[in-house]
C-alpha cells in the first residue's frame, strides 16, 4: 500500500544503536484517528486514552504508529528502521502540530507524508525550535478582500497561505 502511494518509501535507519534500550512494551501507545480525533491504546488493555500532551512517535513499516511521552524513538521501534519519526502535540485528542524532531532517525521533511499525519500541521524541527508552531497565521485568519464592496462568503481553503506553504514544503495537491 505504501509503495503505491509514495513510489518506493524512504526507510530511516536508527543512527544510534545504543539508544535502543529495552522498555516495557505494554507501556507504549498505539495511535488511532477517528474523524480527526485521536485515541491511543496500549498493551493488553482495552481502554482508550485521549492524547493530551507532547509525544515522541515512530511510524513502523507495518503501518503502526507507536508513541510515548518519555521513551526515545529507538526504544519505541526496538532499534529497527522506520518510515518516519518525530514529535506530535495533542490537545484533548486533537492534533495541534507534529514535526520531524528525531535525532536518532533524522527524517527529512520531503518524506513527511510517510508519517500519515495531516501535512497541514507539520513543522520542521528547526521551525519548532524557532517557535513557529506557536505563532498564529494572521494571513489565513484575515477576512478575504472585498470586491466592489462585497465580501466573499467563503474564505480560501486551509492550505492557502497555511503553515505548510510558509515553510517551503512541497505542494502536495
Amino acid at each position: 500500500m505504501l509503495s503505491a502511494m509514495f513510489g518506493h518509501p524512504r526507510i530511516y535507519p536508527n543512527l544510534n544503536p545504543s539508544a535502543a534500550i529495552p522498555v516495557d512494551r505494554d507501556q507504549i501507545f498505539h495511535l488511532r484517528n477517528f474523524a480527526d480525533v485521536y485515541r491511543m491504546s496500549r498493551g493488553k488493555e482495552h481502554a482508550q486514552y485521549v492524547p493530551n500532551a507532547r509525544f515522541s512517535f515512530v511510524k513502523l513499516a507495518s503501518g503502526e504508529m507507536l508513541m510515548h511521552q518519555r521513551f526515545r524513538h529507538p526504544a519505541l521501534a526496538e532499534g529497527r528502521p522506520v518510515l518516519y519519526a518525530g514529535e506530535a502535540h495533542f490537545d484533548n485528542g486533537r492534533l495541534r502540530w507534529w514535526s520531524n524532531g528525531s535525532g536518532n532517525y533524522r527524517p527529512d521533511s520531503d518524506h513527511a507524508t510517510q508519517a500519515g499525519l495531516p501535512i497541514e500541521q507539520f513543522y520542521t524541527h528547526d521551525a519548532i525550535l524557532k517557535g513557529e508552531h506557536t505563532q498564529m497565521n494572521v494571513q489565513a485568519m484575515a477576512p478575504p478582500p472585498a470586491m466592489n464592496g462585497v465580501q466573499a462568503k467563503f474564505p480560501a481553503g486551509p492550505m492557502a497561505g497555511g503553515p505548510a506553504s510558509r515553510r517551503g514544503l512541497p505542494n502536495l495537491r
